[in-house]
């Protein structure tokens, strides 16, 4: 807005002066901006732009809590400045006009056939996503290993033996040198371009579909700096993954497709019935749109990263969409089944196997030779989800304690950047420190990598270290070699325990400092990663302690520690994310194996529930770290006594349906409110400061502030107020892809006295509840049909206040199912 339109219009500014005055004496003050002459046209604006009547006042006055006691929750508060998306189809006049035009049906199946379109370009453009990616990450470690850290090494060896003397240490140099410009790369482009494309995406698509709108999240530049960014920071060797950014890509790809523009000044025109919250969030889901399209994109995103399909499905069903019905089932299976596909058919190409669409994704886990497993090693895999559970709730709360730490003394960019620097850094120097310090060299056979350099330093000529192909080797072939290794230590590619333990902790510590970090990074194959270490090590345990089991005369079986791989990995990463269903689904489809299925879920379901008792899953405590409001499956316990007369906030400014335009620049211009009730009569009230609104009848509803905007700029209004003139001077199409931030409103003195009849714009009949309704209640209505607002009403159906998803969000469970209420902070700590 400009600078006149900031300030209230001067005839309506008088009177307002006058009126605030006259309440003293409880006066009422006639209104020439209204249609009532009793309305007071500024006691709702005056207490927005003035007093600023809070929440937070309102839980006080009923709490005796201290001050220190009020400081500690300062700590767990929600951040005023989430708003919610708008889910709810406005049913105004303008849309039932629309079904009575011509070429109405024949529009509802081009509509259709536009989403299986869209749905089929998401699954394409994920796919090629996950190929940059994966051809991001192979050319830098082709050039980083054989162009740079070869030709080093090859200068070491002079022929004998390749000793750890000096010139290994320029080698080690080398390395940190280009992990650290690589993850410089990464870092800036987050921290300076776009900070929300920091971490793995998932909690801000998750929020997002819950139906919360999270800044820039499926932006065109935040895709740019997740795939660019992921594939610097996998190639700086950090401790990070890349399928959690690709379900991020994917969201922000459906969120982009199904708007049918990269830009506001590059548009088109496609698809432009899908440019609302609603048909958003279904194409984010079935990627996994901008409220539709991203669930869409999300499911895309999983089925490129692991070649998983089915999984990509389960997974936006079981972590990520809040809404859900069959048509986007469907819709969700044909993007991802296009994204496997599109994926697959590329990568062979380009690795010059033409048409072997077998390919597994950006994730390839290999082949189990051995599938047998029996009924005595069931204890076993139980055990295995025990300790997942453990580990993986320890990885959660370390990480936790270590993100309030940088949210409270990590803030600056300059800091933040420095901090990626020393991670990159510190965990190059891991590497080589483990190198030199383990002796695990074992004789060089057939199928060395490209690591073979780095493999062969501080060994003996004609060796390899075994942990160096760990430490150095591109994380997705680590978690292959511990699945698929042979036992004997003896033998190229074998591990020792003490290799497995050490790596194990290392890998862990390294992940939970990672993690959060200013960079595009995932958590999924770090927790394989380190889940498939001490798995692997159970394994061996197992084998050393029953070298061969005889179940009974005609049947006997060997342990193989690569099945335990697959179970540690299982636990850990079910441990730290608490999936079930769709993880099982995915292991399964990366591995090429149905026999696994049974052990997998029993040690996910174990996992799960030892590392619910002990703390909350991974997204959930980023989720809480955000402030972020979001509503869970189910609703707050020990809260039935909890009504809407205390839920609801009753500083709300409301309008009639027919009103003068100064007194909507007004409002617009003092209230940061996304919606505005119209009721029939407003009335100064005679107990309270507030105004007396009248009844939300039937013909009554709310107006949003972004067809306010749109109704002004169109100038669809009239200098003089004509009762036969009453109708609709805008059309559908016109409140289509609206910004109600961009409300550069100006119109001229007369204009400001002219009419807006809001009728045929309006929503006529929001969805409102008594005084008395509790707050489980309120929870269900806000959960099951995604609502932004809900009006509360008196027994006369006069409006009383205006809940909305913060009002609700803010009562949360303890552990105890104890009830708490948090905060609503202006500012994120």
């Amino acid at each position: 807005m400009s600078e006149a339109s900031n300030q209230p219009r001067s005839t309506f500014y008088n009177i307002a002066r006058t009126s605030v005055g006259s309440n003293l004496s409880r006066q009422r003050t006639l209104s020439s901006s209204s249609i009532d002459p009793y309305e007071d046209p500024v006691v709702g604006l005056e207490r927005v732009t003035h007093t600023q009547v809070r929440r937070r006042p309102r839980r006080t006055e009923n709490s005796d809590v201290t001050e220190g006691r009020r400081e500690l929750e300062e700590d767990h508060a929600l951040s005023s400045k989430y708003e919610s998306l708008n889910y709810e189809i406005c049913e105004n006049q303008l849309y039932r006009d629309a079904e009575s035009k011509s070429g109405h049906q024949l529009n509802l199946k081009r509509i259709q056939l536009n989403r299986w379109v869209a749905c089929f370009l998401i699954g394409i453009c994920t796919a090629f996503a996950g190929v940059v990616i994966d051809i991001l990450v192979h050319k830098s470690a082709d050039f980083k290993f054989n162009y740079i850290l070869q030709t080093l090494v090859d200068k070491c060896d002079d022929g004998a033996e390749i000793a750890g003397g000096g010139c290994m240490w320029l080698v080690q140099v080398a390395w940190m040198a280009y992990n650290c410009i690589m993850v410089f790369i990464a870092a800036c482009l987050v921290i300076f371009w776009a900070p929300i494309a920091a971490g793995s995406g998932i909690p801000q698509i998750k929020c997002f579909l819950n139906g919360i709108h999270i800044p820039e999240v499926v932006h065109l530049k935040t895709l740019v700096v997740k795939v660019f960014g992921v594939s610097a920071a996998v190639a700086g060797g950090l401790c990070a993954g890349k399928e959690g950014p690709m379900i991020h890509s994917g969201g922000a790809i459906g969120a982009g497709i199904s708007q049918g523009k990269l830009h506001n000044k590059l548009d088109p025109g496609f698809f432009r019935e899908f440019r609302n919250d609603r048909e958003k969030r279904d194409f984010v889901s079935a990627v996994m749109t901008r409220a539709t399209k991203c669930v869409v994109g999300a499911a895309a995103g999983v089925a490129a990263a692991f070649g998983a399909p089915i999984g990509g499905v389960l997974f936006a069903i079981e972590e990520g969409a809040s809404f859900w019905n069959q048509a986007l089932t469907w819709r969700m299976f044909f993007s991802a089944m296009i994204a496997s596909f599109t994926l697959n058919a590329t990568l062979t190409y380009y690795f010059n196997q033409d048409g072997l669409l077998s390919w597994n994704g950006l994730a390839n886990f290999g082949v189990f030779q051995d599938k047998n497993y029996t009924i005595w090693e069931i204890p076993l895999f139980l055990m295995i989800g025990v300790i997942g559970g453990c580990t993986g709730a320890l990885f959660n709360v370390l990480n936790y304690k270590i993100s309030e730490f940088r949210k409270k003394y990590v803030s600056n960019k300059w800091q933040r950047l420095l901090e990626a620097l020393l991670v990159a850094a510190v965990s190059a120097f891991t590497g080589f420190v483990t190198l030199f310090i383990v002796d695990d060299c074992v004789p060089i056979g057939l199928g060395m990598n490209k690591t073979e350099g780095l493999n062969r330093l501080y060994c003996q000529k004609g060796e390899y270290s075994a942990v160096a192909n760990l430490f150095f080797a591109n994380p997705e072939e680590s978690v292959k070699s511990l699945f698929h290794s042979p036992i004997d230590t003896l033998v190229e590619g074998s591990f020792k325990p003490q290799t497995l333990l050490i790596f194990a902790i290392e890998y862990f510590v390294l992940s939970v400092w990672t993690f959060g970090l200013a960079v595009p990074s995932g958590v999924f194959i770090p927790a394989l990663l380190t889940g498939a270490a001490w798995g692997r090590l159970f394994g061996l345990g197992v084998e050393k302690l029953l070298p061969q089991v005889s179940i009974n005369i005609w049947i006997q079986t060997g342990i193989d520690p690569g099945k335990y791989a697959l179970m540690g990995a299982a636990a850990q990463l079910g441990g730290v994310v608490r999936m079930t269903i769709s993880l099982t689904a995915i292991l399964l489809e990366a591995t090429k194996d149905m026999t696994f299925g049974l052990p997998i879920m029993l040690v996910l379901m174990i996992a799960k529930w030892v590392g619910d008792f002990l703390s909350e899953g991974l997204y959930d405590l980023c989720i809480e770290l955000s402030e972020v409001p979001l509503l869970g499956w189910n609703a707050p316990k020990m809260a039935r006594n909890i009504t809407a007369s205390t839920v609801m906030r009753s500083d709300l400014v409301a309008m009639e349906k027919r009103v003068r335009v100064g007194r909507v620049l007004e409002i617009l211009a003092a209230t940061s409110h996304h919606a505005f009730p119209l009721v029939d009569r407003i009335d100064e009230s005679d107990i309270s400061r507030l105004p007396d609104y009248g009844k939300l009848e039937y013909t009554q509803g709310y107006i949003l502030r972004t067809q306010l905007v749109s109704i002004i700029k169109k100038r669809a209004y009239r200098q003089e107020w004509e009762e036969d003139l009453v109708g609709s001077m805008m059309t559908e199409q016109d409140f289509i892809d609206v910004d109600s931030k961009d409300e550069k409103l100006e119109v001229g003195e007369d204009d400001e006295m002219a009419w807006i009849d809001l009728s045929p714009y309006m929503h006529p009949h929001p969805h409102r509840v008594p005084l008395n309704a509790s707050l489980p209640f309120i929870y269900r209505l806000f959960r099951g049909l995604g609502l932004r607002y809900l009006m509360v009403v008196n027994e006369d159906n006069r409006l009383r206040g205006i809940i909305t998803r913060k009002d609700v969000a803010r009562f949360r469970n303890t552990k105890g199912f104890a009830l708490r209420e948090l905060y609503i902070s202006d500012h994120q700590f």
